[in-house]
């Protein structure tokens, strides 16, 4: 298993098996036998919240580009198409801090579209200045994100169905199908295993339904959790675990 972003235990109650030793008298003699029991117990299930590695982040951001695609096709306006349309309806106040919401959005997806372009030329094949380019504009694009985010606050309602928002939630849906792990005791786990099981986002997906449907024990005790984790975690770029930890006992209540 590769680096983890995070990890938390939910508590279990799970039928376990025990051993005892008892003591017996056999023929006069003094005997011990060992009595294996099954007993309830509240055990604890580890969830891990790994770190994506370079190619499951291209990936991800693949699914983003391709809902976008899709949400625009449909007529869905970006959040920069909707920004310009108030701003210049006159719908949206602090010209400056639109202009500079604007100017944000279009230099992220201008380096967005750098950063696939890299990527393309296969990493064997990088020239020691595109490797060091890639590396800035990939630290340059977090940058914006957090930037974006901050900057959108008083937005939230407006930008919530736009197709920028629907792309990020389905890369944010990816990272929640495709990262997220447990390890149970209770089902003799040596190692983390996945929580959503199959071979492509759809398979996934469809666990996921079938998971929400059943109201399956992990599902009903994570998948929230993991949604907002990574949530926080793809908006800022930053893995904080005091920040998990409040997010989680928020969630808690």
């Amino acid at each position: 298993m590769s680096k983890s972003i995070y990890t938390f235990n939910i508590e279990k109650k799970a039928q376990v098996e025990e051993k005892r030793i008892e003591t017996y008298i056999e023929d006069g003699t003094e005997k011990q036998r060992t009595i294996t029991e099954k007993v309830e117990k509240v055990i604890p299930v580890e969830i891990l919240l790994k770190e994506p590695n370079r190619k499951q982040v291209q990936e991800a951001e693949l699914v983003f580009s391709v809902e976008m695609s899709k949400a625009i096709k449909l007529g869905i306006l970006t959040k920069n198409m909707l920004l310009n349309k108030y701003k210049d309806t006159g719908g949206l106040d602090g010209e400056k801090e639109t202009k500079a919401l604007s100017q944000a959005y279009g230099d992220y997806q201008q380096v967005q579209l750098d950063i696939v372009n890299l990527r393309i030329i296969a990493e064997s094949e990088r020239t020691e200045d595109q490797s060091k380019d890639l590396q800035e504009k990939e630290e340059k694009m977090l940058a914006l994100r957090r930037e974006i985010v901050q900057r959108e606050s008083g937005y939230l309602t407006l930008f919530s169905h736009t197709a920028d928002a629907r792309a990020q939630n389905k890369s944010i849906l990816w990272y929640v199908l495709n990262l997220s792990y447990y390890k149970d005791p209770s089902l003799n786990h040596k190692d983390f295993v996945p929580i959503f099981k199959g071979n492509n986002l759809e398979e996934k997906e469809e666990t996921l339904s079938q998971m929400e449907e059943s109201q399956e024990f992990i599902y009903q005790n994570t998948y929230l959790k993991l949604a907002s984790l990574f949530s926080y975690w793809f908006f800022s770029g930053v893995v904080d675990k005091e920040e998990f930890d409040k997010i989680l006992k928020e969630q808690n209540g």
